[in-house]
């Protein structure tokens, strides 16, 4: 469980975007913070690429997708 206190202007602009998703401010909150989540997510993993971690190699990738493509489900590539 975790509450969060929100200024009223946000407060009112976070119910009426909920509102218009005919979600509940629970349900759009936890949707919001989600997606958050993945830009994060994303975002650190193009930072790593960016100070040189290793990444996929192309025919990894290639291979992996023409299985997936196939119907052949296979763990991705690392």
């Amino acid at each position: 469980m975790l509450t969060i206190v929100l200024p009223e202007t946000l407060e009112n602009a976070v119910t009426a975007a909920a509102n218009r998703h005919g979600l509940s401010i629970d349900a759009y909150m936890t949707v919001i913070c989600g997606d958050a989540l993945c830009l994060e997510i994303d975002r650190a993993r193009v930072d790593s690429y960016l100070a040189g971690t290793p990444a996929v190699q192309h025919e990894s990738a290639t291979e992996w997708l023409t299985d997936l493509s196939n119907g052949k489900r296979t763990p991705y590539p690392r």
